[in-house]
């Protein structure tokens, strides 16, 4: 027992904690009439977790040994943590879900209501409570126990959830979803308050002791128990990380998970060309030859060779100068014996070299290009070099057909290496068609030229991806906690730069980005009717080739259709918003201090770009790597409603 509230003279409390320490003190719950029980309460329930409303409870000791240390800060709540970042990414990616409640800290057990979840931690739990069936919450907090209620049982002997509310949903659950639910087993399968939430937070707390005994009452009572016992069966305590891995859309984007301190391997013929008087144009092309998109694939492929054979795309003449000579770097992902036309054209072009750096027969593996290019910056920090992709990302959870768009792809392939691109200039590290600081810093295409000097600082690419991954952990705990809010865009696997899409965040993500573009600007007459300020490029009118460079951001802040404007000036108008915000400030800099350790220079365009800059640039200057903390804390709210 307990004196929590004890210090709020309310009646409702009073009420409460008189009806539940009766129950645990009842003589039945001291010395249970069936032996089997080991933990006794007033009511045990299955909600959102295996628990007794109250946290007052008798059990046995033999039972409480197994259970971790329940000390804050201890591994219990380092591992119960743990499991619920495990399934919120799992949810990310699709793989379980949690149809039935809103999230909330109490409801997933962390911070000060770890203890609410401590008890029925372990699934060894044989539960008994005191009151009927019929008794519910609401009779304990008005004072309306009687003898009568009081009638000892095994349980769990209660539905999953309490009956509340004329559609029959259960007490704060989101209404209609747990008939939703009843009709869709797969769903069931999926869902976090059942099995699957479940066997994730034991595993996690316990590994290969929290795994349920065959005959475990949780079998029985929870859904699809016979389909998860069939796996615990085959897994044991891997059991959900296996299912999640059977149906996981993400991947690494790299063929390899350490590649060592390698260096880039120039030999004595490349070096020539790279010391060149005429400067050559140093690419990086990641080729993609997908079996169901081959064709696809090789004439966007072709589409690139000829706008690099022709030259650099020239604004005045509106057309290609081969003045400098092309050393082409490429990596072929998936079928190479597909492009014997390509070494032909490498052969029969005096102005371009052509190396391979090896093939991988996975097109997951699309980062690594990019693994050579950072490797060959940090070998060669004075020089400039150019990405190019023949296959475009894509949107997570929308099947495009414009992977390998050959409009797109030869607009971004013709701006990165034209000589607005191309040309060195003090103000800008990193040029490409367009520039969009939302929903993350990134270039249409994720096609773009860069200084080595700004690439060799960015973290290798296989570990941004490690590093990404981890820094979304205490991101999705934040989100939980209502630290910072997502007004501007969803979480996505893509928005949070998870697994293989880690490669869209990887040029923009140090704060020493000095971004330009050179895509042309198209302003509409009509914003209310368009649903914004500016236009998107019609890439199959010649016009897209009206470049123009300029610094940017300059345009949207988001590609034309992810954003509204109308949530954009909401969320900007709102300091609980603006200081809170994952996609704006708030994000950023925590990205910045958790990869680099730095956050932008002073003179920077972010703090003059993100809503409340200047708060957060002094705020920066006086709190460093604290500043999210202490500027957005006096605007969290756990939305817990006690």
């Amino acid at each position: 027992i307990h004196s929590k509230g004890s210090y709020h003279q309310t009646l409702v409390n009073t009420c409460w904690r008189r009806a539940v320490t009766d129950a645990v003190v009842h003589p039945d719950c001291l010395s249970p009439p069936d032996d089997r029980c080991n933990v006794c309460g007033a009511q045990f329930y299955t909600r959102f977790s295996t628990m007794f409303p109250g946290n007052m409870w008798t059990a046995k000791c033999s039972y409480i040994k197994r259970l971790l240390p329940p000390l804050e800060g201890g591994e219990y709540d380092k591992r119960k943590k743990e499991s619920v970042i495990k399934f919120m990414k799992y949810r990310l990616w699709g793989q379980l879900s949690s149809a039935l409640w809103d999230d909330r800290v109490d409801y997933f057990g962390l911070g000060r209501y770890s203890l609410e979840h401590w008890i029925g931690s372990h699934p060894s739990i044989q539960p008994c409570d005191m009151h009927r069936p019929s008794t519910n919450i609401e009779t304990m907090i008005s004072g309306s126990i009687t003898p009568e209620d009081f009638e000892w049982a095994m349980g769990p002997r209660r539905r999953q959830r309490e009956k509340h509310g004329a559609n029959g949903d259960g007490l704060d659950e989101i209404p209609g979803r747990m008939k939703k639910l009843e009709k869709d087993e797969d769903a069931q399968f999926r869902e976090y308050v059942f099995l699957p939430g479940n066997l994730l937070k034991w595993f996690t707390l316990y590994g290969s002791d929290g795994i349920p005994a065959a005959d475990a009452w949780q079998w029985k009572f929870f859904p699809a128990g016979n389909r998860w016992k069939k796996l615990v069966g085959e897994y044991n305590e891997n059991a959900v990380d296996e299912m999640a891995a059977i149906s996981s859309l993400e991947h690494s984007a790299y063929s390899a998970s350490n590649y060592g301190n390698e260096t880039f391997q120039i030999d004595g013929e490349d070096e020539k060309i790279l010391t060149n008087s005429s400067q050559p144009i140093v690419v990086f092309y990641h080729i993609s030859i997908p079996k169901d998109k081959k064709m696809t694939a090789l004439r966007a492929l072709k589409t690139q060779l000829d706008v690099l054979t022709q030259g650099q795309y020239d604004i005045i003449s509106r057309s290609y100068h081969s003045e400098r000579p092309v050393i082409l770097f490429y990596n072929i992902a998936g079928n190479s014996s597909d492009i014997g036309f390509f070494s032909k054209i490498c052969k029969a072009k005096s102005n371009l070299t052509c190396r391979n750096l090896g093939d991988v027969a996975s097109t997951k593996a699309s980062g690594e290009t990019l693994h050579h290019l950072h490797n060959f910056c940090v070998a060669k920090p004075s020089f400039t070099v150019t990405y190019l992709s023949n296959q475009l990302p894509g949107t997570y959870g929308v099947n495009k057909t414009d992977l390998y768009s050959m409009q797109k792809i030869r607009a971004y392939t013709t701006a990165v290496t034209s000589k607005m691109c191309l040309k060195s200039r003090e103000t800008c590290n990193v040029c490409g068609t367009e520039f969009y600081p939302l929903p993350f810093n990134h270039f249409t295409g994720n096609m773009f030229t860069a200084t080595c000097d700004y690439v060799k600082d960015l973290l290798p690419p296989e570990k941004f991806e490690r590093a990404m991954n981890d820094a979304a952990d205490a991101t999705l705990i934040s989100q939980l906690r209502n630290a910072i809010t997502t007004e501007l865009f969803q979480f996505t696997p893509q928005n949070l730069g998870l697994g293989q899409y880690s490669v869209e965040h990887w040029i923009g993500s140090h704060p020493d980005l000095e971004p330009c573009d050179v895509g042309p600007v198209r302003h509409s007459w009509f914003p209310s009717f368009t649903r914004g300020t500016y236009l998107p490029l019609d890439y199959t009118s010649s016009r897209s080739y009206d470049f123009m460079w300029a610094q940017a951001p300059r345009r949207s802040s988001a590609p034309s259709g992810l954003l509204s404007r109308w949530i954009e000036r909401r969320a900007m108008a709102k300091d609980d918003i603006a200081f809170r915000e994952y996609y704006y400030l708030a994000g950023n800099l925590f990205r910045w201090f958790k990869l680099y350790n730095k956050s932008p220079p002073w003179s920077s365009w972010a703090w003059r770009w993100f809503p409340q800059g200047n708060a957060w640039l002094q705020g920066t200057k006086k709190y460093g790597p604290d500043v999210v903390t202490k500027i957005s804390q006096p605007f969290w709210d756990e939305k817990v409603p006690f």
